[in-house]
């Protein structure tokens, strides 16, 4: 049975205190598992994407992020807390022209959906989740929390099964999508919990 190895936590937040650090401790878990040149260009790679992914989300966070390694397998972390201001956000989409029927959304922009619906649990989130590929979670002994999620994989497999090629053209063009096993971004409350997967 191979051990499991969790790393340190590293304090990261959107103004990118602690994002060098957490950089640095990346290389290290990728000197750690002995990666080649490539592998290891694609461990910090997929850090940076992972950060990016934060930012879209959300403006103001505060993280943890830390890693979990297993034999060639590596699971990046990063749990944060923000405070998102809603109304800002929808008086900006009040004033947009972009509406549902205009150029296909990014896929930073589909999870930002998915986040904003496990955040605010709106009529037009839980669309975006179906259409997405997100789903939702109950927990607790009494049901009463919901977590959302979405799956990266469970969102490709939405794709092929509906043989939408603009979508899957563009997922294709996603870095994160080219390089990481799988993705995961679950939300309860104001925590969003960010999981990348790749086995190297």
């Amino acid at each position: 049975m191979k051990e499991k190895i969790i790393s340190e936590k590293i304090k990261i937040s959107n103004n990118g205190d602690g994002m060098n650090d957490a950089l640095n401790l990346t290389e290290r878990i990728a000197e750690m598992m002995s990666l080649k040149k490539k592998e290891r260009f694609y461990a910090r790679l997929l850090a940076e994407e992972m950060f990016s992914m934060v930012r879209a989300i959300a403006e103001n966070f505060n993280a943890d992020f830390w890693l979990e390694i297993e034999g060639n397998n590596c699971t990046y972390h990063l749990l944060a807390n923000s405070e998102l201001d809603y109304e800002k956000r929808k008086e900006f989409i009040s004033v947009s022209t972009k509406n549902k029927n205009s150029a296909r959304l990014g896929i930073m922009e589909k999870i930002r959906e998915i986040v904003e619906a496990g955040v605010y649990g709106l009529a037009e989130g839980l669309e975006a989740q179906n259409e997405y590929g997100g789903a939702m979670m109950t927990y607790g002994t009494l049901g009463m929390d919901a977590m959302y999620l979405w799956s990266m994989q469970q969102y490709k497999d939405s794709i092929k099964k509906g043989e939408d090629s603009e979508d899957w053209d563009e997922l294709e063009k996603s870095i994160i999508a080219n390089i990481a096993d799988e993705v995961q971004v679950g939300v309860r409350k104001n925590n969003v919990e960010l999981t990348i997967q790749k086995k190297f």
